[in-house]
Parts: structure tokens; C-alpha cells; sequence
């Protein structure tokens, strides 16, 4: 049984393939096993991913390339690689994204030093273009969960190492975005002990092409309802683990969320209608639900009142001003 696997979905990533499978391939810990899920790319990814590992013959045999017999997307293709783990704990790794040569053997060094069943890390956001941002998946003691749900930590699956274990059994995400954060809050509820290293070890490239950055109102409504489908089973696990109340201030906020990529547009209509009605149940609580920012409630008068827009105008001029 090797000590991590390495799990990779491919599909359309035929410019970045060759530097994600190098910086992969290098790892500095020898106990890896790679499985990469081929969702019916129709460009050469595999190809170029084949053409690297001749470069490292040494991984060969620790190499498993799965086909998917139709293109199924992201929340399949995570959940198929996860069934064909055998590692004891899991990473993953888009294939856009690059790791530091001594991720994977960092972050299990430390899992084992301090029996951990989750490990993060820091990571850089950006592009060599525009330049890198550091960012840490860090929460306090026993705030990993409501970092999470808050949206303060990223709930990418890339930054973390976690015991197989806990993603098999994890809640399976049913739609496409977000899709990773329902398998980390399903672990994260069930780990017992979650450390984190300082150090920035994964390179999380922005792609304006991502599902995730794709722009326009129709991307926005579709990443909208895929939310909301993948918020099931997180509001699923959430009620089962016991410890975050439905009217709470982590699982009200988590709604509320739901709905906040739609600002841009709040002040037309049909979208208002549309922010409104997502989990309609906090309009009636959220402003009096502890543990929420004034802040937020702030924001979210202005926008019930249909007075964001031109309070964000007004703001405006005041900062041109300045």
C-alpha cells in the first residue's frame, strides 16, 4: 500500500499538463502512487502526460491513467479517483496547478509526526503574469469546520493531505462546482486531529476558462445552481455531526453565502428575486442570528432594500474623491 496517492482529473489542459505532471513526478518522497482520471479529454493532455513520465522512468510503474466512459465532470471524476486510492492518506492536484518539489513529502512527515488525519498548507494564487498572492488554509483550534462554512478558509481540495479513510466515507458531491468542498467539510467533521504547515507548497494557477472564473450572468446562474445542489449534502452532514445548529450562526452564514456571487447583478429583477429566494428560510432570521457581522447585515439590508447599487455608486464617488 503506498503512503499517498495522488489523484489528478484531466480534461482540456493540454498548455498546463506538462508542467503539473513534472512538478509531480519530481516529488522528493519515493511512496507515491499517481492516478490521473482521464474525463474523455479531446485535446492531447494524455499524450503530453505519457511524453513526460518517459522523462521519469523511475515513476512508471506507480502510474495508473483511468479513462471515464463518457465525460462526466468534476464531482464523478473526484469521486471515481478517490475509489481507486490505495494511498494512506489522499492529495490531489488539479491538473493546472504545479507542486513545491517536497509537498507531498512534507506534509506526510508531519501527518505522521502528529497523528494527524488532515494536514493543510499554505499555497500561492495567481499566474506568472499578474503575479502570486500567498494564501494559508490555517484555522484556530476547532474552527477548521467554520472556516470552511464561512468561506475565511478555501475549501479547495489541493492545499490538504487526509487520510483515505475519511474521503471514502465522505458525502459525494452531485454537481460540478464546488464540488471538492462538500468531500473537505465531510472529512473535516469526521477528523479527530487537523495540523497545518506554514509553508507554501502548492501553485494554484487562476484560468479565466475555469468553471470557477468563467464571467457573465449565465456562468454566474449555472455555478449558482451546482451550489446549491453541492449545499445539500454539506447541510446533510452538517445536520448528522450534530455540533451546528440549523440556526446557527456557521450554517445561516453558509446559506447566506450561497447567494453572494449574485451582488454584481442584485439590482436587476429577476436576480434580486432569484437572491431572495435562495434558502428562503434566513430572510426572516439572519439579522438576528449572533455571530454574524454587522457588516454582513449591513450588506444585506441594502441589498433587501434594493439600495446596494447605489450606495456602491455613492461609495465610489467618495473613494474617486479621495
Amino acid at each position: 500500500m503506498p503512503a499517498v496517492s495522488l489523484i489528478v482529473p484531466v480534461y482540456k489542459v493540454e498548455p498546463y499538463i506538462g508542467r503539473c505532471a513534472r512538478s509531480l513526478f519530481g516529488q522528493t518522497m519515493a511512496d507515491l502512487e499517481y492516478i490521473f482520471i482521464d474525463d474523455c479529454t479531446p485535446d492531447r493532455s494524455i499524450d503530453i502526460l505519457k511524453e513526460v513520465l518517459e522523462e521519469f522512468p523511475e515513476r512508471k510503474a506507480q502510474v495508473k491513467i483511468h479513462r471515464m466512459p463518457r465525460n462526466s465532470g468534476q464531482a464523478e471524476v473526484r469521486k471515481t479517483g478517490i475509489s481507486l486510492a490505495g494511498g494512506d492518506y489522499i492529495a490531489h492536484c488539479d491538473s493546472d496547478d504545479t507542486l513545491a518539489p517536497e509537498a507531498c513529502e512534507k506534509l506526510y512527515r508531519k501527518a505522521l509526526a502528529e497523528q494527524l488525519d488532515i494536514v493543510t498548507c499554505d499555497f500561492l494564487m495567481g499566474d506568472d503574469r499578474t503575479g502570486w498572492k500567498r494564501k494559508s488554509l490555517k484555522s484556530a483550534p476547532g474552527r477548521a469546520v467554520s472556516d470552511l462554512l464561512s468561506g475565511r478558509v478555501m475549501g479547495s481540495l489541493g492545499p490538504r493531505l487526509i487520510r483515505r479513510e475519511l474521503l471514502a466515507g465522505a458525502k459525494a458531491p452531485v454537481a460540478n462546482f464546488c464540488e471538492d468542498l462538500v468531500l473537505v467539510v465531510s472529512a473535516t467533521l469526521k477528523a479527530t486531529a487537523v495540523g497545518h504547515l506554514p509553508e507554501a507548497l502548492h501553485n494554484y494557477y487562476i484560468r479565466e476558462e475555469s468553471i470557477s472564473h468563467r464571467p457573465g450572468k449565465a456562468a454566474l446562474l449555472a455555478r449558482l445552481e451546482d451550489l446549491k445542489a453541492n449545499a445539500g449534502p454539506i447541510l446533510e452532514a452538517l445536520r448528522e455531526d450534530g455540533r451546528f445548529p440549523e440556526k446557527g450562526a456557521d450554517v445561516v452564514f453558509f446559506k447566506y453565502r450561497c447567494r453572494q456571487d449574485l451582488q454584481p447583478f442584485v439590482h436587476q429583477k429577476d436576480i434580486f428575486n432569484i437572491w431572495k429566494n435562495v434558502f428562503p428560510e434566513i430572510n426572516r432570521i439572519f439579522l438576528f442570528t449572533r455571530g454574524i457581522s454587522a457588516e454582513q447585515k449591513f450588506f444585506f439590508i441594502l441589498i433587501y432594500l434594493h439600495l446596494f447599487r447605489p450606495w456602491k455608486k455613492v461609495m465610489g464617488k467618495l473613494r474617486h474623491r479621495v
